[in-house]
């Protein structure tokens, strides 16, 4: 393998919830010490590039927040293309900073007939109401848009829902899909290749889950790495962990 830079996942890769998985800084260190460029991306948008930072910085991998490429950060930079109009989110501080960024206004509930953008992520504090606005909104024409579609997030002791089981209670009460920039979106992967500035025959992509980190690899035609004890015959290769993998760079 020539590999001079890696898109490496998050939950689930790194740590699950707010656990570190064993040897996961070990092997970070040891990545940086070949010469090996990292960029973290996740599919979560509930937190901000900082608090990432910090939270990886605090688990002793250290790192700084443009390092770190969030759905939230990706889903701001894909409304850039749209005139700035309303918008409706269902979603938590850090998602709704990224699109007021970038100059959208944000509806509340009762005035979410009037946005003409529907954006979804991960929100744990969901409401029937918050559903119900969506719904009135992309019902009046309003365009719907994903972080996500992950149906869950792991932790220590198993997944909660993410920001997939949300979408998907819009998508079957409109009948609407709607855009995904997450993993594996096309669009956030070409975007951390962008950031990484290599040539995507220089890159891999690491991650746990076959249908986000894996899928999205093989649609931007670079490595493809699975972290975990699963068997397949997606991944180009298939690693215990971050450790595992670190040696053999």
């Amino acid at each position: 393998m020539n590999i001079k830079g890696l898109i490496i996942d998050l939950d689930g890769c790194v740590y699950r919830g707010n656990t570190l998985i064993e040897g996961s800084d070990k092997a970070i260190e040891i990545i940086r010490s070949k010469g090996i460029k990292i960029l973290f991306l996740t599919n979560n948008s509930t937190m901000t590039q900082e608090e990432y930072a910090n939270k990886l910085n605090n688990m002793g991998i250290f790192t700084n927040p443009s390092e770190i490429l969030t759905s939230a950060i990706a889903t701001a930079n894909y409304m850039r293309k749209f005139k700035r109009e309303k918008c409706y989110i269902i979603g938590e501080k850090a998602l709704i900073e990224a699109i007021k960024n970038e100059g959208f206004e944000i509806v509340n509930e009762e005035n979410a007939y009037l946005a003409k953008y529907v954006i979804c992520g991960l929100d744990r504090n969901l409401t029937y109401k918050k559903i119900a606005a969506a719904c009135i909104a992309i019902q009046n024409g309003a365009k719907f848009i994903a972080t996500n579609n992950d149906p869950n997030i792991p932790i220590e002791k198993g997944y909660l829902p993410g920001a997939g089981a949300i979408v998907g209670a819009i998508r079957i009460a409109t009948g609407i899909k709607p855009v995904i920039i997450g993993k594996p979106s096309k669009y956030i992967i070409n975007m951390a290749i962008r950031k990484l500035g290599l040539n995507k025959s220089e890159i891999a992509i690491v991650g746990d889950r076959i249908e986000t980190d894996i899928k999205a690899g093989k649609k931007a035609k670079i490595f493809t790495i699975l972290v975990g004890n699963k068997f397949s015959k997606e991944p180009d290769l298939i690693v215990k962990n971050l450790l595992e993998l670190s040696k053999l760079l």
